[in-house]
């Protein structure tokens, strides 16, 4: 016998189990029912997905509420239904010449209007200027993800809109889109559905199907993409997102689910 049969055979003196049960034993039914009768440990929660929190909508009506991001209504768009009626799914870009006119008239929007909490837009620029109809869309964006959105209507006397920052914010990939609002508010005129945010280098177009409006066409402009239209079909998608059509540079499409 070597060393290691000497070792096994130590080992196998020292093991206090009996190396032959008989399972009909007394001894083996009785420990199968304790077994059997034994309530089973339960297999550890699985830790929590981190959820990115984007920018947190918070639906006011004259005031900015201090948050990541604040969605906000300045007074009564328009009393009535003719400036919704002028929307159009598809927008027109507002001149070279007129944007910086544009973009001062957002900045004054939320410097001069009823809300404590206003935004630092000191060193932002726009990025994107539309139109759809009678409504003219501005996106001002600064450095680290911030931006703060416009939507107003020819009568200039309010104006639906969002800003902040995205938490944990990362710039999107080539073929990537990053939501910054999913929401809808309510004007003078009914409600309004948004969608914007920030969009990869491939990226030169985004399309929404809208249940109701069929294609909305995104503004895709320096990085950033918008959209917007009537109703409150998106009303619940922050909670569970939207599906949108990406169109990269090579002609491509596929479809990107932007959510928080």
């Amino acid at each position: 016998m070597n060393r290691h049969d000497d070792i096994a055979a130590t080992l196998r003196m020292l093991d206090p189990a009996e190396r032959h049960v008989d399972p009909g034993s007394a001894r083996a039914r009785a420990d199968l029912r304790t077994i059997l009768t034994t309530d089973p440990v339960p297999p550890a929660a699985p830790a929590p997905r981190p959820r990115r929190t984007a920018r947190q909508v918070v639906l006011v009506a004259g005031v900015a509420v201090a948050a990541t991001v604040a969605l906000v209504v300045l007074p009564s768009l328009s009393g009535d239904d003719q400036a919704i009626a002028t929307w159009t799914a598809a927008p027109t870009d507002v001149s070279p010449e007129q944007t910086p006119e544009a973009a001062e008239r957002c900045r004054k929007q939320y410097e001069e209007g009823p809300s404590q909490v206003k935004p630092d837009l000191s060193g932002t620029e726009p990025v994107i200027a539309e139109r759809r109809g009678a409504w003219t869309t501005v996106v001002l964006a600064g450095a680290g993800g911030f931006s703060a959105v416009c939507i107003t209507d020819d009568t200039g006397t309010g104006m639906i809109g969002s800003w902040g920052t995205p938490s944990g914010y990362v710039a999107p990939g080539p073929r990537e889109l990053y939501a910054f609002t999913l929401s809808t508010g309510t004007t003078g005129a009914g409600d309004i559905s948004m969608i914007d945010g920030t969009s990869g280098t491939d990226v030169v177009g985004v399309v929404y199907r809208s249940r109701s409006h069929g294609d909305v066409v995104a503004t895709v402009n320096k990085g950033h993409f918008a959209l917007w239209f009537p109703g409150d079909e998106l009303g619940e998608a922050h909670i569970d997102g939207v599906d949108v059509e990406a169109i990269f540079t090579d002609g491509t499409t596929t479809t990107l689910h932007l959510s928080y």
